[in-house]
């Protein structure tokens, strides 16, 4: 199997291989484009010709969308992001690109192709959050088929996705919060949701957190790890979404106080199952010791708020009701965008801004009156 490399311009190369035979058994020679370093194009020409030995060989003219995006999958994805990553892209996959584009070859792909599947998405009523995720996946992975060799261009750069809109989050008043978790006293799971107030913890990491990660001497966790069911795979332990989400977080005395109520529930029904105890480390656990399954804790919120008539409130509600607090508190918001995990302190301000507008009322009140008794003090005024 013959091939060759031949630089044609700085970062771009041209290979030559010979492709299978067409249909009549006349030879064929292919010429292809690759962009990088000649190790980039060493490694293209080795998956070419590899591919026609083997019989897996598809010409680069004749690939779909729905083709390329499978293999894109397969091969990036799989080996780049986290299983449930994998899941998602594989959803969005399947229900919107591959029914719109996929039959498309993707070197006819055009621009208008993918703008013309944003608006149809959008008239089927589709969210435009929803919207600008196809277009981040979409435009990711043809970013990889132009640094792989297989287009020339990106023509996802060309359009244009819906914005973004930003709806103001649901929230309960402190007092609703408080009333929450007297109505969940009854709860297994009450001791959970008093600490995903207190510490504003998702709650895959909740899930995940282990007693390793938990330093009740000088009051602070962890968040290394998380807990997630995702299909056909179970639960599956995985890692925090990004890198801010790695945190330590620091432990009010109560707080506190409940971890070591959780330990000692955990050493009683260690003792009465015996040897049937599953030793799992995880703070959360069924009687067994089992790991608690995210969804189990949600349908549990979800019962308990409806019994109690509560406004509509998903369990990640109480991570919110943990920044809206500290907020309201006067809590530096870098503090807030720490104990949070958010990427950074813009996002924690952009998320949050409608509870801003009250705070500022209450900062240009606080400096006035620091004024006004400076004032006073200056001259002699009681």
């Amino acid at each position: 199997m013959n091939g060759s490399i031949r630089q044609r311009s700085k970062g771009t190369w041209q290979l030559r291989y010979d492709a299978p035979p067409d249909g009549n058994g006349k030879r064929r020679f292919v010429s292809e484009t690759v962009r990088g370093n000649k190790k980039d194009a060493e490694r293209v020409l080795r998956e070419r010709l590899a591919a026609i030995e083997n019989g897996g060989y598809v010409p680069r003219d004749k690939e779909t969308v729905s083709e390329f995006m499978h293999r894109w999958l397969e091969t990036y994805a799989a080996t780049n992001t986290s299983l449930r990553t994998q899941h998602g892209y594989q959803a969005y996959v399947r229900r919107y690109i591959v029914p719109y584009i996929g039959s498309i070859s993707l070197q006819m792909l055009t621009a208008r192709h993918v703008q013309e599947m944003y608006a149809d998405l959008l008239d089927r009523g589709l969210s435009n959050t929803t919207v600008i995720q196809v277009h981040r996946i979409f435009n990711q992975a043809i970013n990889h088929a132009v640094r792989w060799g297989t287009l020339s261009r990106n023509v996802v750069n060309a359009t244009t996705p819906p914005r973004l809109q930003r709806t103001e989050i649901p929230m309960w008043d402190p007092e609703t919060i408080d009333l929450f978790l007297e109505k969940a006293d009854a709860s297994r799971f009450r001791d959970l949701y008093h600490i995903a107030v207190l510490t504003g913890m998702r709650r895959s990491e909740i899930c995940g957190l282990k007693w390793e990660n938990v330093d009740l001497i000088h009051g602070h966790l962890g968040v290394v790890n998380t807990l997630q069911r995702i299909t056909d795979h179970g639960l599956v332990e995985g890692q925090p979404k990004t890198t801010k989400s790695r945190r330590s977080i620091a432990l009010a005395p109560d707080v506190v106080e409940i971890f070591h109520a959780i330990r000692g529930r955990q050493i009683e029904q260690r003792l009465d199952f015996s040897e049937l105890w599953q030793n799992s480390g995880y703070v959360f656990t069924q009687i067994s010791g089992a790991p608690v399954a995210p969804d189990m804790i949600s349908k549990d919120f979800c019962a308990i708020v409806r019994k109690a008539k509560l406004p509509h409130l998903t369990f990640h509600g109480l991570r919110h009701a943990h920044a809206t607090m500290a907020l309201i508190a006067g809590v530096n918001p870098k503090t807030i965008s720490e104990r949070l995990g958010h990427s950074s302190i813009a996002t924690t301000m952009d998320v949050y801004s409608h509870v801003l507008p009250g705070l500022q009322e209450e900062a240009a009140k606080a400096v006035e009156n620091v004024l006004s008794q400076a004032r006073r003090k200056r001259l002699g005024m009681s």
